[in-house]
């Protein structure tokens, strides 16, 4: 039997990680707005697992992006106005079980 292929889909962001010392820190950058946020690890997809941003973030803020924080990620989608979100994409909140605001914008649904 040869290998079974796992499936992917295209994420809403893009990562790169930097090396700090003796520890790592992701960031992901939105595929489709300004938005900057950061991880402690690689995901296809994220919940609640943001970190608050490094001091070096306004660099990006600097640069024209917005910097996300934790307590903003965090943000239960029931707190905030969803109005722009598709059925399409309701569908997939609902199917991934999305209850935050970070995990509705940093995704790899299908």
């Amino acid at each position: 039997m040869g290998e079974t292929e796992e499936q992917t889909y295209p994420r809403t962001f893009h990562t790169a990680t930097i090396i700090e010392g003796t520890g790592e820190c992701v960031i992901l950058c939105h595929a489709y707005h300004p938005w900057i946020a950061f991880a402690q690890e690689r995901r296809d997809w994220y919940t609640e697992e943001f970190l608050a941003p490094p001091p070096w973030a306004h660099t990006f803020a600097d640069l024209g992006f917005v910097v996300l924080d934790r307590a903003q990620l965090t943000l239960p989608l029931a707190d905030i106005d969803t109005s722009v979100l598709t059925q399409d994409e309701w569908r997939e909140v609902r199917h991934y079980g999305i209850t935050t605001l970070g995990g509705a914008l940093f995704n790899a649904w299908d």
